[in-house]
């Protein structure tokens, strides 16, 4: 078990994107607005999408505040910072390709991509005095249940949604260059989460993973359905085994972060053990003098 605890991308740290920041016009307070626009406000370290609740809006600045604020709606964040928000399925989108370059400002060693969709992603790390670091291209296209020529060139391929590196180079100062790329098509991504990773035990097997679907299904008199599809979030209860002389520290570390979204690797080979978001529970089981067993129930951001 591994957790990467994310470091915030802010307004310092984004050197760079190539998504424009072009959604909707920007808002301005002298312009009368109509009911149902949708503007751009951004405010110190908030780019936001905001629409009009009313007609004749004029000279009303956003708040963000979607209960007091009888103005505006916040939508949510700008497609440039889609993929930084705290979200999975508010995904950043590009023809071809989304390039960002972020500034390390710390130590850095893992980037997770979540919700991907491209064809291959390229992750490069330079450093101001020691020049490339890491530089390193993956694809996007799964082989897992190809197993002979038939499924080969009969079955369809498989994407790959997610991408996971804990084990990137620590350089304090560099700067990280991220190219997501699906050439001829639309690239995306939900969320990129850049931070550092800590070892936190032994996950035990007989975890068990899957989703919770708020999609709403409902039959009629006929037996017919009517299906509105919404969100879902993945789930995992996991053990892991710990040492009993990191327990407490372990406990701590946890405890730091119960209101605060984390990335949870129970195995890095399994993709359906990486969760975005946070523990609903956790207790520990002192199990023998050296070895504690700490119990994790994971929810995953929508």
């Amino acid at each position: 078990m591994k957790i990467v605890r994310p470091i915030t991308i802010n307004n310092a740290r984004l050197l760079s994107s190539n998504v424009p920041e072009n959604d909707y016009p920007a808002w301005d307070g002298g312009e009368t607005v109509g009911l149902g626009a949708r503007r751009i406000y951004v405010v110190g370290e908030h780019h936001w999408v905001v629409e009009s609740l009313q007609a004749g809006n004029t000279g009303h600045t956003p708040t963000g505040d979607n209960t007091n604020d009888e103005w505006w709606l916040l939508i949510g964040n700008t497609n440039r910072w889609r993929m930084f928000d705290e979200s999975i399925s508010s995904a950043t989108s590009n023809p071809e390709r989304i390039i960002v370059e972020l500034e390390n400002l710390g130590p850095m060693d893992s980037i997770v991509l979540l919700n991907v969709d491209a064809a291959t992603v390229r992750i490069e790390i330079v450093d101001a005095v020691a020049g490339v670091v890491f530089d390193e291209t993956y694809t996007m296209i799964s082989n897992r249940g190809v197993t002979d020529w038939f499924t080969f060139f009969y079955e369809p391929y498989e994407a790959k949604t997610v991408l996971l590196n804990t084990s990137l180079p620590k350089y304090i100062n560099a700067i990280t260059k991220i190219t997501i790329s699906k050439p001829d098509a639309v690239a995306s991504v939900g969320a990129c989460i850049v931070g550092l990773s800590k070892t936190m035990g032994d996950t035990r097997l007989g975890g068990k993973v899957g989703i919770q679907d708020y999609s709403v299904k409902q039959r009629d008199d006929f037996g017919n359905f009517t299906i509105l599809e919404r969100a879902f979030s993945n789930y995992a209860t996991l053990d892991v085994w710990v040492e009993s002389g990191q327990a407490d520290k372990i406990m701590r570390i946890l405890t730091g972060y119960r209101a605060t979204p984390v990335v949870y690797v129970g195995d890095e080979t399994r993709e359906a053990t990486f969760i975005y978001g946070y523990y609903k529970d956790f207790y520990e089981t002192i199990e023998y003098d050296k070895y504690s067993l700490y119990s994790l129930e994971l929810e995953s951001l929508t």
